[in-house]
């Protein structure tokens, strides 16, 4: 019974971490398409920190030992 639980709270956890990573996905795919479509705003610094950010958690959650395959800039 022990393993039971202890699926089930780690295909909850998976499934958590699952909608977490979509979410960080959409939001970067928001900022990436606010950074292009919008250069010349006074928020284009922000939107540029937010994405590096939001970048380097969702890496962090899908590989935590591992780094960035993409370069910055790209």
């Amino acid at each position: 019974m022990a393993t039971d639980i202890g699926g089930a709270t780690s295909l909850e956890a998976g499934a958590e971490l699952e909608r977490t990573l979509d979410r960080l996905e959409a939001r970067m795919e928001a900022l990436q398409f606010s950074l292009r479509a919008c250069r010349t705003s006074p928020r284009f610094e922000l939107w540029w920190h937010d994405l590096r950010e939001t970048r380097e958690t969702w890496f962090r959650l899908v590989d935590p030992d591992g780094q960035d395959p993409i370069p910055e800039g790209s």
